[in-house]
């Protein structure tokens, strides 16, 4: 497995709008797309923070399952990365998800707190 950088986070938000205000209005990103209860914002070099208002599954999910922001490290095979953290005994949270433009698995290191991996498309 070869990490290439940390692309994305992810960010619970209970004050979602003030979230996003903060983002967009005060640190000068760009919003990339708006959806129900969620927006993701780009930053000067490509990468993203992305905030799940309350409503989001991933709202929920982070709730329950993460201490603080999910950040996302880009790798160059999801595959062989999950073998990786399977034989070195790290939990997997759930199947591997995708949109068109990522494939992700969430886990949990042995901090507690959640991570992924995800390969672009």
């Amino acid at each position: 497995m070869e990490v290439m950088g940390i692309r994305w986070l992810g960010v619970r938000a209970e004050r979602y709008d003030e979230m996003v205000g903060f983002l967009r209005d005060v640190l000068g990103l760009d919003v990339v797309f708006e959806e129900d209860a969620t927006t993701e914002l780009s930053l000067p070099d490509g990468n993203r923070v992305q905030v799940f208002g309350p409503g989001h599954r991933y709202h929920g999910f982070f709730g329950e399952q993460a201490a603080g922001p999910v950040p996302l490290f880009e790798v160059d095979d999801l595959d062989d990365a999950r073998g990786t953290l399977e034989a070195a005994g790290i939990e997997l949270l759930g199947a591997p998800e995708r949109d068109a433009a990522w494939e992700w698995l969430h886990f949990r290191a042995p901090d507690g707190n959640v991570y992924e991996l995800a390969r672009r498309l």
